[in-house]
């Protein structure tokens, strides 16, 4: 180990007899490394020693015999050497027993663990006669060893060294390759820099060994493994599985959601198991969700996703939580024809029955209600098989009838304010929500025709009270002018037996008079 021929010094002679600083500035800087000695430690000393004391006889012998003369190897000879020492920059080898050479540590990768006695092929770069290294290059050996196996669409990976015009510089291993910037990935990226210094796996999708031109994609590979992600998952998936997916787009009907290389539709109705009005409202671009498979068409390739049904069913325990003639808080979600939709709690909606949503005539739940208020309700009927509930405005309000109708005699007189007409007469509010109707026949003293040749809508009149129904919550009035004596008896007398009765009914099917 103390040899120091003309052909090649020892590692330890090349540590010890490093040139002193004249003979350094007669050298060129880039002709020589650093001084090694500063480099070599008590322990990489004895690592060294111990190393070439545990090799096997046939290696020693044939280290031995071996004639290699290291200035006149030319560069790109390709070597094999033992490692015999390893710094934070360099790894030393063993090529035979008279030359020693050097590969820079960044060669190897950075988790690799580069142990003594590991055999690494290289090639020569130079001899630096002054330090009596070869200096080598691993990654010369390596890159043999890819452009001997390396073929249009093999699979390969790199680490993204650099941005270039049109796409970027891959390192596969030490060779250069180039990766346009529309092979970055499936999506089209706004910015392929963020890959920059990433170790990636890429298709190689065109080879010119000549000129030594390699072209890798990225996107490729992704859309390769993409498809066979996606042919194993649907010959795995079933209806009523519950998966795990991406969030990729949304439209004004749902959500598209990638569970795996498939994209199935979540409808906006299985979005919520209440009333969604925008799907943004529920899910966002990007977010993993757990959805359940509810329809998988083969022919036309399309998946049925539920968001709502992986969640648990509100309507379940419904009849214990909101039992008839419960009193309950219900915000209004949408409006209808019939009626009001409210909800009660979340994905548990009821409706509220136009003919429940106040004491008197209601024409249009609008005219009671907006969407978004907030309403007490009773529930009047509960369905939770069907998913029903009906609600009341108006049984959660005080009765108006309570009491009115004891004020309301015979022949009294009353203001009010005319509400609306009908072919058969005119309905007047004669108290909050207390409304009584005036026949045709008792607008006027003359025939009328029409109510609105007498009256109109918001009209403020003086009516007289004909009689009360209190079963049927019925008042009867008149506009009339109350008869005197001997108009009464005179009507009293056409009354009379003999004369034949009115064989037409009013119109509306009603009498002018209350038979009580």
């Amino acid at each position: 180990m103390n040899d120091n021929s003309e052909t090649g010094r020892p590692i330890e002679a090349a540590f010890t007899n490093a040139p002193s600083p004249a003979e350094s500035k007669e050298v060129p800087p880039s002709s020589h490394k650093p001084d090694a000695s500063a480099l070599m430690t008590p322990d990489l000393e004895r690592e060294v020693a111990e190393a070439f004391a545990s090799m096997s006889a046939d290696e020693s012998a044939a280290m031995g015999g071996a004639t290699i003369a290291p200035e006149s190897l030319p560069p790109g000879t390709p070597l094999t050497g033992t490692v015999v020492g390893v710094t934070e920059d360099d790894v030393f080898l063993q090529i035979d027993a008279k030359a020693q050479g050097v590969v820079p540590r960044n060669q190897f990768g950075k988790k690799e663990h580069v142990e003594l006695g590991r055999r690494v092929d290289v090639s020569v770069e130079r001899y630096d006669a002054n330090a009596g290294l070869l200096m080598v290059n691993r990654q010369g050996a390596v890159q043999r060893a890819m452009w001997a196996t390396l073929t249009v669409g093999s699979i390969v990976e790199g680490r993204v060294t650099g941005l270039i015009k049109g796409g970027l510089e891959v390192d596969l291993q030490g060779i250069r390759a180039f990766m346009p910037g529309s092979q970055a990935d499936i999506a089209p990226m706004k910015d392929i820099s963020v890959l920059l210094n990433e170790h990636i796996r890429c298709q190689v999708i065109e080879l010119a060994r000549r000129s030594k031109n390699v072209i890798v994609s990225r996107r490729k590979l992704m859309e390769r493994e993409r498809e066979e992600a996606r042919e194993k998952l649907l010959a795995e998936l079933a209806v009523g599985q519950t998966r795990r997916g991406v969030v990729r787009n949304l439209t004004d009907f749902g959500a598209f959601v990638d569970i795996g290389g498939v994209e199935g539709l979540i409808h906006i109705r299985d979005l919520s198991w209440g009333t969604v009005n925008k799907v943004s409202d529920v899910l966002s671009t990007g977010q993993e969700v757990d959805v359940v498979v509810l329809k998988i068409d083969s022919n036309r390739e399309r998946i049925s996703l539920g968001f709502k049904q992986a969640l648990p069913d509100p309507w379940t325990g419904v009849a214990d939580r909101f039992p008839e003639r419960t009193n309950v808080k219900a915000r209004i979600v949408r409006l209808a024809d019939f009626g009001a939709f409210a909800e009660i709690e979340p994905g548990v909606e009821g409706l509220i029955p136009i003919s429940e949503m106040g004491w008197s005539r209601v024409s249009r739940s609008s005219d009671v209600v907006s969407v978004g208020d907030e309403v007490n309700t009773v529930v009047i009927r509960n369905e939770p098989k069907k998913r029903r509930i009906a609600l009341s405005l108006k049984q959660a309000q005080p009765d108006p009838w309570d009491g009115v109708l004891d004020g309301f005699t015979p022949n009294s007189l009353i203001s009010g304010k005319v509400t609306r007409l009908a072919d058969f007469g005119a309905f007047v509010e004669v108290a909050p929500g207390v409304e009584g109707l005036v026949h045709i026949s008792e607008l006027a003293d003359k025939r009328v025709r029409a109510c609105s040749d007498v009256v109109q809508v918001g009209q403020e009149v003086q009516a007289r009270v004909l009689g009360v129904d209190r079963e049927h919550r019925r008042i009867a009035l008149s506009l009339k002018q109350p008869l005197d004596h001997a108009a009464a008896m005179a009507h009293a007398d056409a009354a009379k037996p003999g004369k034949k009765p009115r064989k037409k009914p009013l119109r509306g099917g009603l009498s002018s008079h209350f038979q009580w």
